[in-house]
């Protein structure tokens, strides 16, 4: 399954499928105050009903010495979560040393098949998720050329889910949001923040799109 970024921004965008349907979408508040933190909402639309939407989470992003946190029910089995309290994204994905080829560094995470797997960017490719242990990557996030379904022909950063994969495609989006997030935070100036040209949601969809912080 392909999941293509409109536009390409983590807090800011839309995940499309293929055949042109939104699948999901997450929306940033930017806080009234400087020394308040912003917090991003994911979402999914409701199964056969289009115009409704489910929340799977919220993050609320670090700064000034606070910790970035998010509300899941998604990760509701985890200890830290346990009674409605919020999980810090560094002990839901925690720093490690993986070396595979030229990648070193990491972070890990327990999916809802209790599996360990590892979140590594490979320069020149992307974001990867790989079973520990495994070098075969079961999803993959990169830029590429569309070879058909609705963006056939057009340059897209697209979320590669392989068929082998049996982790819950909700953990995948919202962990890569997170590691996308911290990846744009540490370039700073030098990310590439220039937008798909269709940075609104097809209109197969049914839904409205967007971009921007709100």
């Amino acid at each position: 399954m392909e999941l293509y970024l409109i536009p390409n921004d983590p807090v800011n965008t839309t995940f499309i499928s293929s055949d042109g349907f939104l699948r999901y979408w997450v929306r940033t508040s930017r806080p009234l105050s400087s020394l308040r933190a912003c917090s991003s909402i994911i979402q999914r639309p409701v199964a056969h009903a289009t115009n409704d939407q489910e929340t799977l989470g919220e993050i609320t992003w670090g700064g000034l010495g606070r910790h970035s946190v998010i509300h899941s029910d998604l990760f509701r089995g985890r200890a830290e979560v346990a009674g409605g309290k919020p999980v810090k994204v560094r002990d839901l994905l925690i720093k490690t040393v993986y070396r595979l080829g030229l990648v070193s560094s990491s972070r890990c995470f327990i999916g809802n098949d209790e599996e360990e797997y590892v979140w590594k960017f490979c320069k020149g490719t992307g974001f990867q998720v790989f079973r520990t242990g495994s070098v075969k990557a079961i999803y993959e996030h990169s830029p590429s050329h569309v070879a058909k379904g609705v963006f056939k022909g057009q340059f897209k950063t697209c979320l590669r889910i392989h068929p082998s994969c049996t982790l819950d495609t909700d953990i995948l989006v919202m962990t890569f949001i997170i590691m996308e997030k911290k990846r744009w935070d540490s370039l700073g100036d030098q990310v590439n923040v220039a937008t798909d040209k269709e940075d609104s949601v097809v209109e197969a969809s049914g839904m409205e799109g967007g971009s921007g912080l709100m």
